[in-house]
């Protein structure tokens, strides 16, 4: 079973930077921005990943940020990585899209493009026979979140026992 953690760990990460990608490229072709590639694009995901938003709200995420545009009188043009954080922290979506929400590392049913994508698949192949056998899908699990708990509550009962 640890292997199989391990597996969706990885192809939860994986799916989460493809959608990504795929919001990036679909919001450039459709406010006319240029073509991005290579090493912006890498950089431009790599930000973007670092967002408190669950990888099933990315999408809205794009959505408020260009109603932010109209909101404030700016010309639509496609999101930066300033108007995603911004809108991320001021307005609809907020923390309140953070991983805990239930299968939120997944795409949202009406994004069917974005449920196409390599690893989406992979993940489904992987969760099929545990479906099959009656068995909850595995959430991903970031083992150093773990760890940072596991020290901070170790550290706590340290400090009362000797305080105390």
């Amino acid at each position: 079973m640890d292997n199989v953690q391990e597996q969706v760990n990885t192809l939860a990460k994986a799916l989460r930077l493809q959608v990504i990608e795929a919001l990036v490229k679909i919001d450039r072709v459709k406010y006319g921005a240029p073509k991005i590639d290579g090493e912006e694009l890498f950089f431009t995901v790599k930000s973007i990943d670092a967002l408190p938003c669950c990888t099933a709200q990315l999408r809205r995420l794009f959505e408020d940020t260009h109603d932010y545009h109209n909101d404030i009188g700016m010309y639509p043009h496609a999101a930066t990585i300033g108007d995603l954080e911004y809108c991320c922290r001021h307005r609809t979506i907020g923390y309140s899209s953070s991983q805990h929400v239930p299968n939120s590392w997944l795409p949202k049913k009406q994004d069917a493009d974005l449920r196409t994508l390599p690893a989406f698949r992979q993940l489904a192949n992987i969760y099929r026979p545990l479906i099959a056998a009656g068995k909850r899908i595995l959430p991903p699990v970031d083992r150093k979140a773990v760890e940072n708990e596991a020290d901070t509550i170790i550290n706590e009962l340290a400090t009362n026992l000797i305080g105390g």
